[in-house]
């Protein structure tokens, strides 16, 4: 199966990760796909997670429906950690 985000590449979240306080719209980068070994069961991606100076603030797994590719028509915001 063919991969719907590619990897190393900045996508977007789809829903809520408060366990990692992040929020949907926040930018995550795919690092690795994750294809499901058991049909009807979702793939995946290890997906990193960087604050706005390039520290990674968290690596996790990620359904690939909970990704969403970037656009010429996205723009880019600021948002404080903590508030999440």
């Amino acid at each position: 199966m063919s991969q719907k985000c590619p990897l190393y590449k900045q996508v977007d979240l789809l829903k809520d990760f408060p366990e990692h306080k992040l929020l949907a719209k926040d930018l995550v980068t795919p690092i690795e796909y994750l294809e499901s070994p058991e049909p009807g069961v979702s793939n995946g991606y290890y997906v990193e997670a960087f604050n706005a100076i390039g520290k990674t603030i968290a690596v996790f797994i990620v359904e690939e429906d909970a990704l969403e590719p970037l656009t010429e028509h996205d723009v880019f915001s600021k948002r404080t950690l903590e508030t999440a």
